[in-house]
């Protein structure tokens, strides 16, 4: 029985098969160590498309998250767009490098290891309908208008209304209940 066995599965698992799977099985391991952080980030990002309006654009059908360079984020950001798709909101995700890309882009994540790259950038892209995430130390007063911080352990937003105008957004009264504003003469946090 054994020999039969060998006798079967000796073509199967040919070098060329396992070569194959192997990017399923990498695939599989990266989803298991996605750092819990990201992960809520990730998961903020795709329910911002329920929490911000984007006053001058038609956005039910579909949403668009870049995410500047590589970051892990990208991979929670992409599983989660195949289950809200399943849900009929498309939203893709997709890595970006350049101005043409980002501005085909309703939100713009910015990852830490990016900032300095993305600042140089910044002058050079339209302030109108992308809302620009990031998650460097004052982020949301210079770049952009939110900001992934971390307190007590627990990961926060800072938001920055008049960059949400200036890019022709609002945020729903839900999301800034849980913000600590910033840029404004009255910063009230909300812990």
């Amino acid at each position: 029985m054994i020999l039969y066995l060998r006798k079967c599965l000796k073509p199967i698992l040919a070098p060329g098969v396992i070569l194959l799977l192997l990017p399923l099985f990498m695939v599989q391991g990266q989803r298991i160590h996605v750092n819990p952080d990201t992960r809520m980030k990730a998961v903020f990002l795709i329910n911002f498309t329920q929490y911000i309006s984007w006053t001058t654009l038609d956005t039910a059908k579909a949403f668009t998250i870049g995410v500047y360079g590589l970051d892990e984020i990208l991979l929670p950001l992409k599983q989660m767009s195949r289950e809200r798709k399943a849900t009929g909101q498309v939203v893709n995700v997709k890595r970006v490098s350049s101005i043409s890309e980002i501005e085909a882009c309703e939100i713009l994540f910015v990852p830490i290891a990016q900032t300095e790259a993305f600042h140089k950038l910044r002058p050079n892209i339209p302030p109108e309908n992308i809302l620009i995430v990031g998650e460097s130390l004052g982020f949301a007063s210079s770049d952009g208008a939110i900001n992934f911080i971390k307190r007590d352990g627990k990961i926060k937003l800072e938001i920055n209304r008049k960059a949400l105008a200036e890019a022709k957004l609002s945020a729903s009264s839900h999301l800034l209940k849980l913000a600590i504003l910033v840029g404004e003469e009255d910063t009230t946090g909300r812990d």
